[in-house]
């Protein structure tokens, strides 16, 4: 009966969680669903992670090439982020084109790791205005149950840990590239940025409630009379905010988003660095 009462009467069904301050899968507001990690999961990348976070899961691919630096940054490397949403994801999905929702998601990922400044592309660098690396990174999402940018975030770092770029020689006479495979360096990282998402719920008597970690079906929910906001950490530092849609937050619920989100940085942290190093893949 309680699927039923949820497809006829969907907002009245959310409504009646949110008034017992509960949710539907059984989480606190401020609770964050189980994250699970993999790293090196993809052969026939040059690094790779998959990241389920409840049942969003996301895998990401990084594959290396080496191009000439643009002529008016010619000191800079190039780091290309994608994210796909096949259709076998969401049923809001279709095969064709990347729909709007993935290049919006994308652009946000892509501002994350920016403003972060976790990669120096300047470390990409081989040769100034003559050679730089290519860093494509592929986030394809398989399962799509909300906080996807968490997921994204959390897949493409786990990668750029594991990511060995190998050692260039570069002839300036004849021009002759010499790559050895057998000879890798890490990638470095600056700081572990992780970004935390909420869904904005606006209440009887507008009051505002943040769900911590939403769900695909909290973030519809809230689409009509909410929004989504997206905080990023990165070495303790914020580094961006993101809001999707509503009006206005009060300074108590910015301060409790910014206290929460701190305090997810420090356990997502925890749980790549606990991956990385064979010790579990849980939090």
């Amino acid at each position: 009966m309680s699927e039923v009462y949820k497809l006829i009467h969907p907002v009245k069904h959310f409504n009646d969680y949110i008034s017992i301050k509960t949710r539907l899968d059984g989480r606190n507001f401020d609770e964050h669903r189980n994250i699970k990690l993999n790293v090196n999961s993809i052969k026939t990348a040059d690094a790779s992670a998959v990241v389920k976070c409840g049942n969003t899961t996301v895998v990401c691919g990084i594959k290396l090439e080496l191009a000439v630096p643009k002529a008016e940054e010619p000191d800079l490397g190039f780091l290309i982020t994608n994210v796909e949403l096949p259709a076998l994801c969401s049923s809001k999905y279709r095969p064709g084109p990347p729909s709007d929702y993935a290049q919006v998601i994308n652009n946000i990922v892509s501002e994350i790791i920016k403003n972060s400044k976790c990669i120096d592309l300047k470390d990409l660098c081989i040769v100034p205005d003559k050679l730089a690396w290519v860093v494509y990174c592929d986030m394809v999402c398989i399962d799509h149950d909300g906080s996807l940018v968490d997921a994204c975030i959390i897949a493409l770092i786990a990668s750029f840990k594991t990511l060995l770029l190998p050692s260039v020689n570069y002839d300036t006479e004849t021009e002759e590239i010499k790559v050895e495979t057998n000879e890798r360096i890490n990638l470095k990282i600056h700081g572990l940025p992780v970004a935390t998402s909420f869904a904005v719920y606006e209440h009887f008597q507008s009051h505002i409630i943040l769900l911590t970690d939403p769900t695909n079906y909290e973030e519809e929910m809230c689409g009509g009379n909410g929004s989504n906001l997206i905080i990023s950490y990165n070495k303790g530092l914020l580094c961006g905010i993101q809001k999707l849609g509503g009006g206005s937050l009060s300074t108590e619920n910015n301060e409790e988003a910014i206290r929460l989100a701190e305090q997810h940085t420090i356990a997502v942290e925890k749980v790549i660095n606990a991956c990385l190093e064979g010790k579990g893949t849980n939090k």
